[in-house]
């Protein structure tokens, strides 16, 4: 009999063993001198066995940065459903005399170069168009979101919204050095006579300065100015003034390269009566694996207006989608403290948020197979992909982890997914504050991947 107890008791024992040495290491790493300025919010959760495994000030409001993309994208996942897509549609309308076009946008992210050209090639080679319509009418015209900074502007993570997006609104520009002296070699793509480009740099002359790749955003310009010293291959993505433009510049270069002249163009609604030439059909899992792997922003805000379209007429708002994800964190997560959404992708400096809500959302989605199939498979995976792809090699969290960074300037975020030792997956939320130093941040919270993976 003493036996049998023992062997029913083993289990029980083991998990106090492994519950305090969970305790010892993370109560250590909390202890760290980087908490003398800074703070942190921690919980772990074990999944498996529907278990509290460790909280450290759960319910502090901070700043989620780009985790704030996890909660956007359960939401999305759950309300819109895995076979949602995102479409954008050519269509055409012609009497005796006159031949128009009608582009319609619901802010696909990914539109690309090549959609652009796929597009065009729906319409016939030399035809003549009289007007190329632009429906913008999905949203309203607030091309950023509530709290976003000003200074964040030239830069590709900050687009201005549309519903006509092309390769996310922006332009990558490579610049690499020439001969000594001379002016560097670049390339912009994708290629448009939408914007200019000025270089000014020279090669590897240390007297010119720092090199710089801007475009001229405080005069609403799309002039992308190279300046100063180049000695090595540099890359810098630029968001490019009216996304809405940009989209209708490049389809017009795709018609021209087809032969077809368009004598205007305009904004204006698709006639009801109109034929459909072409739909492009996004896929929700492309937009959410980008949101989660690579923490793009747009295809973020992207899920926020699509959910606020479930529940609004058109046009709709990034302030209607934040009240669809505000409403969902209140009934279906049960939250009754104070928190607040202001956007999609954690942008927003009036984003707050607790650890104790991310858990939650983490949790619900575990509970739903098919939600949590979709979420765990397109979030980073530790050391492998994305955006934890350099993290965790050489200790026990290396592969063990699916999770979702945050980085804004003094806050450093980390949530998602680990599997310890024993085969257990948990559930985990670090949101640190006030501290500069992202890198020291992220090598502690590897720290506590591993206490938690071990």
């Amino acid at each position: 009999m003493r036996t049998i107890i023992l062997l029913l008791l083993f289990p029980l024992m083991l998990a106090a063993r492994a519950q305090q040495s969970l305790d010892k290491a993370l109560d250590a790493l909390l202890a760290d001198k980087l908490f003398d300025t800074g703070d942190v919010s921690l919980m772990v959760y074990d999944l498996t066995t529907d278990t509290l495994l460790y909280s450290h000030r759960a319910q502090k409001l901070v700043r989620p940065a780009s985790v704030q993309k996890v909660l956007t994208s359960v939401v999305a996942l759950d309300r819109l459903g895995s076979e949602y897509t995102f479409d954008t549609e050519l269509f055409g309308k012609s009497n005796d005399t006159v031949c128009n076009l009608f582009v319609k946008g619901r802010m696909d992210p990914l539109f690309s170069d090549t959609d652009a050209m796929r597009m065009a090639n729906r319409v016939e080679q030399d035809m003549v168009i009289d007007t190329l319509f632009a429906d913008c009418s999905f949203c309203d015209s607030l091309y950023w979101g509530n709290g976003w900074l000003w200074d964040d502007n030239p830069y590709g993570y900050q687009p201005y919204l549309s519903p006509l997006m092309l390769c996310r609104g922006e332009v990558e520009v490579v610049v690499w050095p020439g001969a000594k002296g001379e002016p560097p070699a670049y390339k912009v793509t994708p290629e448009s006579a939408f914007y200019t480009v000025v270089n000014e740099a020279v090669s590897n002359d240390p007297s010119a300065g720092k090199l710089t790749v801007l475009r001229d955003w405080l005069e609403d310009s799309n002039t992308i100015r190279i300046r100063g010293n180049c000695t090595k291959r540099y890359k810098e993505s630029l968001n490019m003034y009216k996304s809405a433009d940009f989209f209708i510049a490049v389809l017009l270069e795709k018609l021209a390269m087809r032969g077809v002249t368009v004598n205007n163009v305009a904004f204006g609604p698709v006639p009801c009566d109109a034929e459909l030439l072409f739909v492009n059909n996004r896929p929700i899992a492309a937009v959410v694996d980008e949101a989660l792997m690579e923490s793009d922003n747009l295809c973020a805000e992207a899920l926020l207006y699509h959910l606020a379209a479930q529940e609004n007429v058109s046009p709709v708002s990034m302030s209607q989608g934040c009240d669809v994800v505000t409403s969902f964190v209140k009934e279906n997560l049960g939250v009754t403290g104070n928190f607040s959404v202001a956007d999609g992708s954690g942008l927003s400096v009036y984003d707050y948020l607790t650890a104790d809500i991310i858990l939650r959302a983490l949790k619900y989605a575990y509970g739903n197979e098919v939600l949590f199939d979709a979420l765990y498979s397109h979030m980073p995976q530790s050391g492998i992909s994305g955006t934890m792809q350099n993290r965790t090699k050489g200790t026990a969290a290396y592969k063990k982890v699916r999770a979702k960074t945050g980085t804004v300037k003094g806050v450093c975020t980390l949530a998602g997914y680990a599997q310890t030792a024993d085969g257990h997956l948990c559930a985990f939320v670090m949101l640190n504050g006030g501290l500069q130093k992202a890198s020291t941040v992220r090598k502690w919270q590897d720290g506590v991947l591993e206490a938690i993976c071990r």
